[in-house]
Parts: C-alpha cells; sequence; structure tokens
C-alpha cells in the first residue's frame, strides 16, 4: 500500500541554519543589521558590556513587530515575505523612501545564535504593547528533540520599565525544555537523558570542550540571567527617541565580543579579533557613494550604525558612521579608476595617475576569450567600479609627504577592494584574508606589472539586487554564490585590474615610464628643500634661544667688565698675574656669549640683535681696555720668575680649553647614546614590519587558501620592497657619519647651502617680479607718451581766452605733473630715446623738494641745499639723475622718520668735485656698508624691497659716474648717512664746501 510519509524535523535544524551556517561574529552582526535595515530602522547598534557574563545588545529603530508578527514571521523559519515582491506599507517606512530588502532566505535573525547562547528579544510596534521572549540557542543544539518540541516563551507588557520584571516567568517557562510532567515534558526530558548521555561518552573519549552537561547549563544559565535595566537604557524606544523598534539582548556573549572589552596589549589573539570585527563592519555603508556623480546602483542610504563598549558604565565607540571614512577622504589620490561596466562587460569611465588625468574616455573591453551569458539566470548585469590607490613609496608618490603619511595610515584601516548590494557591504569581501578578484595572486607572479595591491587600494564594486539578481549570497554568507554570473564577474573585474595597470599604473605602462623620473626627481628637490627648511628653522631657533638668554646675561657682565676695567691699577707682579687670570675669564666668557650662524633674515629678531651688538661692542671695549692695561703692565714688571709666571698661565689656558672640551664631549655622547637607541628601535621596527606583512602568507598557505610558489613570489616581492625602503633609510644615515669620520663639516655644508640656495630662491623671485615691473613700466609709460601728446596738443590748440580760465590752468598743471612722472619713469623702461641735456643743481633740488613736499612736511624734516649744489651743473639724461636723487632723498626720509629725539635734516652739498647727499639720522651700520649697494639688501622693516641702492648705482654706473657711502665722521657734512657722487664731466661755480 502506497503512504505519504512527511519530513521529520528535528530541532537541530535551527543550529544548522543559524550558529553553524554563519561564517563568523562579525558576518552575524552584519546580518542581524540588515534585518534592521529590511525593518526601516534610521540607527542601529550593537553594544558589549564588562558584566559578568559579558552581555550585547543589539539595538535599532525599525517599525518593531507586534505579538501576531513574531508568531508568523520571527518564529517561522524560511518565511515568504523575504522572497515575495511584498513592500513595507508606508506606516511603518519611518518616513524612509522604499528599500530594496537584503534578507533573502529568512533565516538571518538565526544569527544570533552565533553571537551568544541566550537571548531576550524585546520589539515595540507604534501603538502596540511590547513583545518579549526568551530563547537559549543551546536547546536546538539537542539532536534527540524534534523542532516541534521545543517551545518560546513570550509575553505582552506595556511599558519598557516592566519588561524587566517579565523575564523570571519567561525562563520558567523556558526551562520546561528541559523537562516536565506532561506527555511533552517527559518526551524532551528523555532525549535530554540521552544527550547529557552523549556528553559524558565524550568526556571519557577526551572530545567534549563543554564545562558541564548541556541541560546542566541551559538551567544555569535560565536561573542566573545576567539582564539588567543598564542593558536597554540606550534603546531609543526606552530613552524617548522612537515609539518602535527592536531590541536583542545576548546573554553569554560568545569571544570575539567579548575581545572588543579587552586591553591587554600582549594578546594577540585578542588584537586580532578585533582588527577583524572593524575590518568587516567599518564600511559596512557605501562610503564611495557621491551625490555629485550619480552612479547605476551607489545608494546614499540614511542608516547609522555604531559599535560601542561600555566597561564600569563608560562608553567607547569601537566604529561607526561618525568614524567611517569616506570618498572625499581619497579621492585625491594620485591613481584612480572610476566608471561603469555595462551588460556587454565593458568598462567605460575616467583614469587618473601619478595625480593627472590621463584617459577621461577609457574603454576596456571584456577579455576576447570570455564568453558572457544571455540566459537570464545567468547574465551578470551592469555594476559601478571606484579604485583610488597610491605609489607604494614615498619617491614614487606625487602625493606630498604629509599626504603620503595620511593616506598610509589610512590604508592600514580601511583598504580593501570591497562589494556593496544596493548600499551595504557584502561579506567577506575586502577584508585581507579574502582574494576573490586574485589581485594578490596576480601581484605574487610580477608585483610592478600588476601593481594594484590590497593594502594599498581603496575600492569597490556596487550591484543591485534589481539589475544583478544572480549575484546572490551564500546560505552562510561568507560571498556571493560561485555560479556563473559570479564568475564572469570576476573575470571582468580582473581584466579590468590588469588592463589598467598595463596601461596606466604598473612597470610596463608608458604612462610610469614617462612620468616616474620626473617625479622622482621633484621628490628628490622636494625631499632636499624640506630638510633645508628644517634645519634652517632648528638652527633659528637656536639662535633665537642663545640670543634671549645672551641678552639677559650680558648687561650683567658687561658692568662687572666695566667696573674692573675702570678700577684696574697695576703696580705689582702679584696684581698683574692676577689680572692676567682675569682678563683670560673675561675673554673665555665673552667667546661663551658667540652667536655663529645668523640668519640673514633677522625680522623679529633685528631688535634684539641690534642690542646684542652693542652690548657685546661694550663688553669688547672694557676687555681691550683691561688688555691694554695689562700689555702695558707686562712691559713695565718683570716677573721674578718668568718661568714659574708662564707655566701658571698655560696650567689655566689648559684648564679653560678642558672645561670647554669636557662640555662638549658630554653633549656629544648624549646625542650619541639617544641617537643609537633610536637607530636601534627602527631596525627592529622595520625587521617587525616585514615579519607582520608576510606571516599572513605562511598562514594562507597552511591552510591551503594560497599556493607555495605563489606564496614565494609575493615573499620576495615583498622582500624587495622593504629592502629599498631600508636602504633609503640607512644608506644616507650611513654616509652623513662616514663623512663624520672623515672630518666634513656636515652643519657648516648644510647651513651654507642651505643659506645660498635661499638667497638665490628669492633673488631670482625678486629678479622675475622686478622684469615683470619694467615690462609693466615699458608698456605703460609707452601708452603715457601717446596719451600725452594728445593732453599737450589738445591744451596748445585751445582758444586763448579759455587757456587764460581757471579750469583750463588746472587742467594744465595736472598736465605737466603726469608729464614729469613719466619722464622719472623712464630711467626703467626697456626701449625709447634717451634725451641728454645740462641739469643744474637748483633745478635738481627744486624738483626733489616738490615731489616729496607732503612727506617732508608730515615728518617735519627740514630739507636744503648749499649754495655750491645749486651751482654744479651735469650734461645727462634729466629723469636718469632726478631718479637717484628721488631713492636717496626717500630712503633720508624713511629713516628720519624713525628718529625720536633730535633734528630731521637732509641737505644736498658738494665738496671737491663730489655731491653729497647728507641726512641726521642714525646712518649706517658699519658691518652692512658692504651690502649697501647690493641688489635686495635692506634692513627696513617696512616697505622696503632692497632696489633702490642698487638701481641708483646702476643708473649713474649707466652714464660713467661712481656713487659710495661715506662712512668716515670726518667727512661727513651731516653726522648720519652720507651718500657721495663723482659725476664725470661735471662742472662745479664753487669747490669749496658749504
Amino acid at each position: 500500500m502506497v503512504q505519504g510519509i512527511a519530513f521529520q524535523t528535528r530541532a537541530r535544524t535551527v543550529d544548522h541554519l543559524g550558529r553553524e551556517q554563519i561564517a563568523d561574529t562579525p558576518t552575524a552582526v552584519s546580518e542581524l543589521w540588515k534585518n534592521s535595515f529590511d525593518a526601516y530602522a534610521r540607527v542601529v547598534e550593537l553594544n558589549i558590556y564588562d558584566s559578568h557574563p559579558t552581555v550585547a545588545t543589539l539595538l535599532d529603530d525599525g517599525h518593531g513587530m507586534q505579538l501576531e508578527d513574531f508568531m508568523s514571521r520571527w518564529l517561522v523559519v524560511g518565511t515568504e515575505s523575504k522572497a515575495s515582491l511584498e513592500e513595507t506599507s508606508p506606516g511603518d517606512r519611518n518616513g524612509l523612501p522604499p528599500r530594496l530588502r537584503q534578507g533573502q532566505k529568512g533565516i538571518g535573525r538565526l544569527s544570533c545564535a552565533n553571537l551568544g547562547p541566550i537571548l531576550l528579544f524585546v520589539s515595540k510596534r507604534a501603538e502596540e504593547p511590547f513583545v518579549t521572549a526568551l530563547l537559549d540557542w543551546r536547546l536546538f543544539e539537542n539532536p534527540f528533540l524534534n523542532l516541534g518540541d521545543v517551545i518560546v516563551p513570550v509575553t505582552q507588557c506595556n511599558s519598557v520599565q516592566s519588561v524587566l520584571s517579565t523575564v523570571p516567568a519567561l525562563a520558567e517557562l523556558l526551562l520546561t525544555n528541559l523537562g516536565a510532567e506532561d506527555e511533552r515534558g517527559q518526551r524532551v526530558q528523555r532525549a535530554w537523558t540521552l544527550f547529557d548521555e552523549t556528553h559524558d561518552r565524550e568526556v571519557q573519549n577526551g572530545n567534549s570542550t563543554r564545562s558541564a552537561k548541556p541541560s546542566e547549563l541551559i538551567r544555569a544559565s535560565a536561573e542566573h540571567l545576567p539582564f539588567q535595566a543598564e542593558h536597554i537604557d540606550r534603546w531609543m524606544v526606552a530613552s524617548g527617541g522612537s515609539q518602535h523598534g527592536t531590541a536583542l539582548l545576548i546573554g553569554e556573549a560568545n569571544y570575539d565580543l567579548e575581545a572588543q572589552l579587552s586591553n591587554v596589549p600582549g594578546d594577540s589573539t585578542a588584537r586580532a579579533t578585533r582588527d577583524r570585527l572593524f575590518e568587516t563592519l567599518s564600511s559596512f555603508v557605501d562610503p564611495f557613494v557621491d551625490s555629485t556623480q550619480p552612479e547605476l546602483n551607489a545608494v546614499n542610504l540614511d542608516f547609522n550604525y555604531a559599535v560601542r563598549t561600555w566597561r564600569s558604565g563608560i562608553g567607547s565607540l569601537v566604529l561607526g558612521t561618525d568614524q567611517q571614512f569616506d570618498r572625499r577622504m581619497v579621492d585625491s589620490l594620485e591613481h584612480k579608476i572610476e566608471g561603469t561596466v555595462d551588460s556587454d562587460g565593458t568598462f567605460r569611465g575616467r583614469i587618473r595617475a601619478f595625480g593627472r588625468p590621463i584617459d577621461e574616455n577609457c574603454i576596456i573591453p571584456p577579455p576576447v576569450d570570455l564568453t558572457l551569458s544571455s540566459r537570464a539566470d545567468s547574465v551578470v548585469g551592469p555594476f559601478d567600479l571606484y579604485i583610488a590607490s597610491m605609489e607604494f613609496t614615498a619617491q614614487n608618490s606625487t602625493h606630498s609627504p604629509s599626504e603620503f603619511s595620511f593616506f598610509s595610515d589610512l590604508a592600514k584601516r580601511y583598504a580593501g577592494f570591497m562589494v556593496f548590494r544596493d548600499g551595504l557591504r557584502v561579506m567577506p569581501y575586502g577584508r585581507p584574508d579574502n582574494d576573490f578578484f586574485e589581485i594578490d595572486s596576480r601581484r605574487s607572479f610580477h608585483a610592478g606589472r600588476e601593481f594594484w595591491n590590497h593594502r594599498q587600494m581603496f575600492g569597490r564594486l556596487a550591484i543591485s539586487r534589481r539589475r544583478n539578481p544572480n549575484l546572490k549570497d551564500k546560505a552562510g554568507r561568507e560571498g556571493i554564490v560561485d555560479n556563473r554570473a559570479a564568475k564572469t564577474l570576476r573575470e571582468l573585474v580582473s581584466n579590468i585590474l590588469k588592463q589598467s595597470a598595463r596601461r596606466y599604473f604598473g612597470s610596463d605602462s608608458e604612462v610610469r615610464k614617462e612620468l616616474l623620473p620626473e617625479i622622482r626627481e621633484s621628490n628628490a628637490k622636494a625631499k632636499a628643500t624640506e630638510a633645508r627648511n628644517r634645519l634652517r628653522k632648528s638652527q633659528r631657533a637656536q639662535f633665537r634661544a642663545r640670543l634671549l638668554k645672551s641678552n639677559e646675561q650680558i648687561p650683567a657682565f658687561a658692568a662687572s667688565v666695566q667696573e674692573y676695567a675702570r678700577s684696574l691699577n697695576l703696580d705689582t707682579e702679584d696684581g698683574l698675574t692676577e689680572a692676567q687670570a682675569r682678563l683670560e675669564e673675561f675673554r673665555e666668557r665673552q667667546n661663551s656669549f658667540r652667536l655663529p650662524g645668523a640668519p640673514k633674515n633677522l625680522g623679529p629678531l633685528e631688535a634684539p640683535y641690534n642690542v646684542f651688538r652693542r652690548n657685546m661692542a661694550a663688553v669688547q671695549s672694557s676687555v681691550q681696555t683691561i688688555s691694554e692695561k695689562v700689555d702695558a703692565g707686562l712691559e713695565r714688571i718683570i716677573p721674578n720668575s718668568p718661568v714659574a709666571a708662564l707655566e701658571k698661565k698655560l696650567a689655566r689656558n689648559a684648564s679653560q680649553l678642558r672645561r670647554r672640551l669636557q662640555t662638549w664631549l658630554k653633549r656629544s655622547q648624549e646625542l650619541q647614546r639617544g641617537e643609537f637607541e633610536r637607530i636601534r628601535g627602527l631596525a627592529d621596527e622595520r625587521a617587525a614590519a616585514f615579519e607582520a606583512e608576510t606571516r599572513p602568507l605562511v598562514l594562507k598557505v597552511s591552510a591551503g587558501a594560497l599556493g607555495y610558489i605563489e606564496a614565494v613570489r609575493t615573499m620576495d616581492a615583498l622582500k624587495a620592497r622593504h629592502d629599498q625602503d631600508n636602504e633609503e633609510i640607512f644608506e644616507p644615515y650611513i654616509e652623513a657619519l662616514q663623512s663624520l669620520t672623515e672630518s666634513i663639516d656636515l652643519h657648516h655644508l648644510a647651513a651654507y647651502g642651505s643659506d645660498e640656495v635661499s638667497d638665490l630662491s628669492s633673488e631670482v623671485e625678486r629678479l622675475n617680479s622686478l622684469a615683470q615691473l619694467g615690462i609693466a613700466v615699458e608698456i605703460v609709460g609707452h601708452e603715457l607718451q601717446t596719451y600725452e601728446s594728445y593732453i599737450g596738443s589738445g591744451l596748445r590748440n585751445l582758444p586763448e581766452d579759455i587757456r587764460q580760465g581757471v579750469a583750463a590752468k588746472d587742467i594744465e598743471f595736472g598736465y605737466q605733473g603726469l608729464s614729469d612722472q613719466l619722464r622719472f619713469l623712464s630711467p626703467l623702461r626697456l626701449a625709447g630715446e634717451r634725451i641728454q641735456r645740462w641739469i643744474t643743481g637748483d633745478e635738481i633740488f627744486s624738483y626733489v623738494e616738490e615731489f616729496f613736499r607732503i612727506s617732508l612736511k608730515t615728518n617735519r624734516i627740514t630739507f636744503r641745499c648749499t649754495p655750491a649744489f645749486s651751482k654744479f651743473r651735469i650734461f645727462e639724461d634729466r629723469a636718469r639723475i632726478l631718479a637717484v636723487f628721488i631713492n636717496l632723498v626717500n630712503n633720508s626720509i624713511y629713516w628720519l622718520s624713525t628718529k625720536i629725539i633730535g633734528d630731521r635734516e637732509i641737505v644736498l652739498a658738494t665738496h671737491g668735485t663730489s655731491v653729497f647727499i647728507s641726512d641726521s639720522g642714525p646712518g649706517v651700520p658699519d658691518e652692512d656698508v658692504s651690502s649697501l649697494f647690493s641688489l635686495f639688501f635692506t634692513r627696513k622693516l617696512r616697505g622696503g624691497r632692497g632696489v633702490g641702492l642698487y638701481l641708483c648705482r646702476s643708473n649713474l654706473a649707466a652714464g660713467g659716474h661712481r656713487i659710495h657711502y661715506e662712512h668716515r665722521p670726518e667727512n661727513r657734512i651731516l653726522p648720519g648717512a652720507n651718500f657721495v657722487i663723482d659725476f664725470r664731466g661735471a662742472e662745479f661755480g664753487d669747490t669749496r664746501e658749504v
């Protein structure tokens, strides 16, 4: 007789579909977050508490469930709602647009079993009571129980405060799953007896990992549930932030969650576990979405996530939307691919290489040997591609050192090539241990040619359920089902990576061959410039510190030296000996104040440096006085024992030198010890970095995930890169030490080179600015001359009665002023005819006086000339000569304006056959006289370019005339600055000085 027999379902089926099916803890969390997403949550959190035992909570503000939903959906494995096209009603969307469902099989909720054995389920739908249920997932591990024998205790309550008060009743009902008096209870009790006996046999055979019998563990947990108010208080519903949502409270959380609380530095297992959770969940939502550049499948989701740990009530954010990197952070990387692969497998997009747009219309067709299926169940569909990367060594990179460091640090945390479906991460793509697109595998054959490296690339594929329906998750969510569509996807992406590396980025590309030499040269120059800048900054800081310290100490020292110099009176041999000793002490102390390496551009240090020089001049004068008295005493007082006196002096001098040598030796030893420790630490760090990067290769080979040959090639490539990096660090260091052993003064070379480069660079910039100014003057001057002729002609052609009017006189006066200014500019012009004529001193004085009339009055300066100067005359280009006097008088006005007391006067005079421009200002310091006429030399704190005196000398030299600065007081007209011009061919009516 034919019978119909139904399948019998054991309770263990739930364990197979849940705890055993999910790949790992991060994947389980991601599945539960996707359930929250499908429930239209805006916010989802994972909180881990340091209670005993550990408790974790998953909280969201989705639409929640009522009792009917919980029984008909949550407790039904493989619900139809996931597979159907049923849309969530607008009232349950939380104000959000429709979302494509992430769940497909209706088993994602079973991921809870992976996180811990105890689950307290709490859910709230708007306008409905709270639904609370209690589960122990270990019930489903019993192979002797039928699924229908397990009951889930559930209840309702009206407030979040009463949720925990229902737990004891739920626990009591939960324990009936271990046995009771009724028929079902006796049946399940026999099942647990059999399961416990199985456990005992496993213990005897050494195969059990449980600490007690399964039924005893379940009973103990139910009688001591760890849930407290603090575990539910952060739920948005409990805090009043939402009227709906779901809270999953996990008791006795697993090791992976406990490890997030660990802060033991040496626990490598816990650290690896934390890193894995971060790698998996840190980019749960697509970070590469750019709303300004729409893509086919990229979605900007209103979905925020976070993982927090709680220690003694203090929370710490592990990862989350607030800490997620985004596309803006990597969009400026030097290498970038972005575009779309269409349904025909052709990539169309844009390429940037070495920071430059290389191909704005890049097309990469599919491999010629790849046949694209047109069957509905095998087609791939279009997808979006975005990859950003950088060079692996700083010397090849177009990024600045700070940018390179920033992106390198970012890569340590977020690098990887990920896959996102409808905006949410598809696991496990992007993790270091996943090489679905064979990036590392190809690189192991030829690292330079293949270029792409998981550890230094940021990228993703964006797919969607609607456009890519055949790219489905595996049951355990450990990747995409390896069907024909997935294989085709892998081939298409691998081809794009290979072709782009060969065309644009890798060692075989013409782009790299063309640009890399230029980049390396530029980086070498930048590195040298940076080193010079650091050296200059360090020297300036040292100079400033020593200057300020010296200025604090010198006045007291100067006073003591001056006092000793005044009171010194040598009459005896003992007094002479004592004076010699004091003189040597003063000189030693004086030498200690020396400031080598004063910056050329002192800036704000100008004033304190001038104070320092004045103080040191006073010290030098007093020391010189003492020295002269001692010398006179040596000639006058003959020691009784010259040899003994000389021995004493030798001992003193040797002692002074020895003290200074010991000081330098001590400083050298301290620096050498510190530097030795730094270099040893750096060497250890570099060695550890190589081992840390290559150790995973051994683990992959051990696990069968990587072949031996591929691992060898990858390790060789890594070793070559590390060796090159190490060489760039240590070889220059050793060469510097070698130079020191050969007594090469690196500090002097670097300082001199730095100053020389700085001076040359500044001079080139200023010369360029000056050249631009000259060109501008040439153009403007040419045009002004044309307009001047128009205006002059128009004025001359006006009727006489109009020309005599006030308005016409004003216009003519303004016209003459503009004409004079135009003639003044003519020495700077590059072309044009120069007109020479006789120019008198009186004409020069009158022009300059009128030119500076306002400035002279404002600064209360007396400006005059001597009668002899008025009678002097020279046959020259008027504008050229006037420009010289304008510059010299302008300098005098500036420095006189800084004078606080005393008369302010400028005089133009002659002495013999020389012309003097003299003032009563502060004059020029002796040390600056030699640089006065150098281009760009200036001591002005404002408005000085250092070109005025240079142009004066150049203009005069063009006519065969000479100019110099008179620094001898006896030859000056006034006590300040005195510039003397010797004019070739000048005529003087009276050569006597007035």
